[in-house]
């Protein structure tokens, strides 16, 4: 039998488990189910043809299939007004953004600028339907990709989610059903989609708008689960909210809320705490291997971006604003004319230094660093990203360990990289001059 997707990806440790390789899948032999580490990815049945090569042909990870800057180019390029950058991608203009409603941007992401535009596109009829995540009423998965019709049911589809999904049932109802919808994915899921259109004319036809997300690195489910045990005592949930605003805190510092299943027990944990989220996010834990192949932060095959504003002026805002990448007039003149939001243009170069951050650090796992003290630090991370989809309880005090080494490898680097004249006075302080 010829190899497909499984023998490809799967088996190497590249599948992301964006769930194209099933919907598009003419003999239905790939199922999408949770694997051993926490994350999706297509299981096998018998039947698989051995002329197909749909599975492989719409995968984001088969490096003989087109990459995201070719696919963008052949989207893009082509647009009046358009540029180019070579990490933002394509782009017409870029803006700031955040709803003008407190009560709303409070409830949603950044400054509420993606669950503006989804409002807005279903009540201006330019699109039927939105294809996105809400919470899913079963504790082993947590959150779906589902339809959404009207404004009312988008309340469901607020906020970021820090928890794996996959566009299987999502995608197989597009080709089912006539209609036009828009989607939100994140960098490797967009790219999927496209690979996907270009051998399907019913998804090419209907899906109209990708809507991009931002990304450093997504997560299996074990990394929720394992935050919530050391939060609330279990890991069988109810529900979670990932983007608690705190007041009187920066906007960096929002809280993880877990309530949970059997005694509907609440608890907050602040993104910076000691044992909060960044400190297992930072250090690559239950990050996917597939992570390590991808370099493509800005969504480049998305006619529209969304971003947290990582930038001085918007930083200590609790409230939170979006940065947005428009890819096309359509989205351009839908953003400058839409009345629930405040706009305005940004320097497309500020919307690179809000995620510069994001972007050296995929840069230096993928292809290293000049830099001896990155490449230490990423290769402690590396190793704490085996261990951790290996089984994080039974490796967790090497974990530790191999967490307080980069603690000290940090500390060394934020040394020298201090101005000389701070270097020198300190040497002097201490030799007691």
């Amino acid at each position: 039998m010829k190899p497909n997707v499984t023998e490809l990806v799967v088996y190497k440790d590249k599948c992301i488990g964006c769930g194209v390789c099933d919907a598009i899948c003419p003999v239905d032999v790939l199922k999408m189910d949770f694997n051993s580490v926490g994350l999706y990815q297509p299981f096998e049945s018998d039947g698989c043809l051995d002329k197909c090569r749909l599975c492989i042909d719409s995968c984001p990870f088969v490096e003989e299939n087109k990459n995201e800057k070719e696919i963008a180019k052949a989207l893009y390029s082509d647009k009046e007004e358009i540029r180019f950058h070579s990490d933002l991608g394509y782009f017409i203009d870029t803006y700031e953004v955040h709803k003008k409603d407190l009560n709303d941007r409070l409830k949603s992401s950044s400054g509420g600028a993606g669950h503006a535009l989804l409002e807005h596109l279903l009540e201006e009829k330019i699109i039927d339907t939105v294809l996105s995540i809400e919470s899913n009423n079963d504790v082993d998965k947590l959150f779906k990709f589902t339809t959404f019709k009207s404004r009312s049911e988008l309340e469901k589809a607020r906020g970021s989610v820090y928890y794996p999904t996959e566009m299987s049932e999502v995608l197989e109802y597009v080709m089912k059903n006539d209609g036009t919808y828009a989607i939100t994915a994140l960098p490797c899921f967009a790219k999927a989609i496209r690979l996907a259109q270009a051998k399907n004319s019913k998804l090419r036809k209907r899906i109209k708008i990708v809507i991009g997300l931002v990304c450093g690195q997504m997560k299996t489910k074990e990394f929720t689960h394992t935050l919530a045990k050391d939060t609330i005592g279990t890991d069988r949930l109810k529900s979670v909210r990932f983007r608690e605003k705190q007041e009187n805190q920066p906007a960096g510092n929002f809280a993880f809320e877990f309530i949970g299943q059997e005694n509907n027990k609440i608890g907050l944990i602040n993104w910076s705490d000691s044992r909060g989220p960044w400190n297992l996010w930072s250090s690559r834990a239950f990050t996917p291997m597939a992570c390590n192949s991808c370099t493509d932060v800005f969504a480049h095959c998305a006619d529209v971006v969304l971003m947290d504003a990582w930038l001085p002026e918007y930083i200590r805002d609790y409230r939170g604003h979006t940065l947005v990448i428009s890819r096309t007039n359509e989205i351009k003149n839908i953003l400058e004319n839409m009345q629930s939001i405040e706009v305005k243009k940004i320097d497309y170069k500020k919307v690179f230094l809000s995620q510069k951050a994001v972007v050296d650090n995929k840069n230096a796992i993928f292809y290293g660093s000049k830099n001896i003290f990155i490449n230490k630090i990423n290769k402690i991370k590396l190793e704490i990203q085996k261990l951790s989809n290996e089984d994080y309880e039974q490796n967790k005090t090497k974990i530790d360990l191999l967490l307080m080494k980069i603690k000290k490898f940090e500390k060394i680097y934020r040394i020298i990289n201090l101005p000389k004249r701070v270097v020198f006075k300190m040497y002097r302080i201490l030799r007691g001059f």
